[in-house]
């Protein structure tokens, strides 16, 4: 007697809300920054939401400081004086 096959609807719907979460994931990943020298990193905590946020402050090439938020992965990647984004890589 043979085994009954998996539905291929099932199969289809489970790679469909995988792809699904992983894209919402992707999704609330905070933007890149402008590539510069890292010059200082801080981690906020906020009691309203209890989570803390992460950012990096850059100098560009330009000359001009700006800060914006990343990941914790991110955050731990980059120590002072890396270049952003290659601190990155590797």
């Amino acid at each position: 007697m043979s085994r009954p096959h998996p539905q291929p609807a099932r199969a289809v719907a489970a790679a469909v809300i995988l792809t699904t979460a992983l894209a919402l994931l992707y999704g609330c990943a905070p933007p890149g920054g402008p590539p510069g020298v890292v010059t200082d990193k801080t981690n906020r905590w906020s009691s309203a939401t209890k989570a803390r946020r992460y950012s990096l402050t850059v100098r560009t090439t330009q000359g001009d400081r700006k800060e914006f938020r990343v990941s914790l992965h991110t955050y731990h990647r980059c120590p002072r004086r890396s270049r952003y984004p290659a601190c990155m890589k590797g």
